[in-house]
């Protein structure tokens, strides 16, 4: 049994439900008992003390959280590091207009952070290929692509809404709603050539300064199930600058798990998530978005078609118990080599 202290950030965060807490019911299936601990908003005393206690463990895995160089001294002289990161943290996020404080993406005690965790790293699961090489600049051992992954839905629909209004849906945290903007021009000129077009943004509040009426859903765990059923396509407009090439297209996941059709902007890890022109469309200027969407609001037949190869898709590359599958091979792997290692 591999032995794995979790130190993660707070769990009301997606990056903790998705990349550590859905998998946490089933590591002793794969012969790996994980003890997640959340390392955000402890005390000096206490960060020390699981810094000194890591060597009880085979491996600490720390998610996304950079942590002190004292701290990750310890740790890696104690025990085997593996460090989890989603996003672009060594680049200003897109809707940051002002200088990063210490603490955010891009300024420099992150930056700096994070290239000593890397650097101190055994394994690396890095979320998008742009992470991924990001991290091989500075990390000695192996980086592995791990995408974001989602529960499979346990009865997605079997087919796509051919009749009815078609809603165009975007779901999303409050500092997100800044990328509605960028295709508002595209999709308020759906909303005026086809009248009965809706659009619904699930997210903390609605969208502010746009032309496009949306209709609000307020986020909730419990709420997200139907939204995602309600929809017919789901979108994800990006930046093209080095937040948004590090994002690893977890909307999209979202979308393509209820087999819906998906467009978005080609930037990232989007090309990996959406097969162009067979499970959604990839967008770069407002032309194309508008050509997407018209092309999917006035095709039911072509929504059905691609929202089948969406829902395919998921399955086989993006399915929570895949990623386990590909994470748990991963540690054994380490682990027999560094075993072998030991023993001569």
């Amino acid at each position: 049994m591999i032995r794995i202290l979790c130190l993660h950030i707070a769990e009301n965060q997606a990056s903790y439900r998705y990349r550590v807490a859905q998998f946490l019911p089933y590591w002793k299936e794969y012969d790996i008992d994980m003890h997640p601990v959340r390392i955000t908003s402890k005390s000096y005393p206490q960060k020390l003390k699981l810094a000194l206690q890591s060597r009880e463990y085979d491996y600490v895995w720390i998610q996304r959280k950079p942590m002190s160089p004292l701290f990750t001294a310890i740790m890696a002289h104690n025990s085997r590091l593996i460090y989890d990161y989603d996003d672009a943290l060594y680049a200003k996020e897109s809707y940051r207009k002002t200088k990063p404080k210490p603490v955010h993406p891009g300024s420099k005690q992150v930056i700096s952070r994070l290239n000593n965790l890397l650097k101190h790293s055994s394994i690396v699961f890095a979320g998008s290929e742009a992470l991924a090489a990001y991290a091989r600049k500075f990390s000695k051992g192996n980086t592995f692509i791990v995408p974001t992954s989602y529960e499979k839905t346990p009865d997605p629909p079997m087919s796509i809404r051919t009749e009815g209004p078609v809603t165009i849906g975007w779901i999303g945290n409050n500092s997100n709603l800044y990328f509605l903007d960028m295709i508002d021009e595209a999709t308020s000129a759906i909303q005026a050539k086809f009248p009965d077009v809706r659009f619904s943004v699930m997210s903390g509040k609605a969208p502010v300064g746009v032309k496009t009426r949306w209709e609000f859903v307020p986020w909730s765990k419990e709420a997200e199930d139907s939204w995602l059923r309600s929809i017919d396509i789901g979108i994800m407009p990006l930046e093209d600058d080095e937040w948004s090439r590090g994002k690893c297209a977890f909307k999209l996941l979202q979308y393509m798990s209820y087999g819906k059709p998906v467009v978005a902007s080609a930037v990232g890890a989007n090309f990996q998530a959406i097969i162009n022109g067979v499970s959604g469309f990839l967008a770069s200027t407002t032309q194309q978005w508008e050509q997407a969407f018209a092309a999917l609001v006035s095709q039911p037949a072509l929504r059905a078609s691609m929202g089948k190869e969406s829902l395919n898709h998921f399955l086989t590359t993006y399915e929570r118990q895949r990623v386990q599958e590909q994470m748990a091979n991963i540690l054994h792997n380490d682990y027999r080599n560094n075993l072998k290692k030991r023993s001569h």
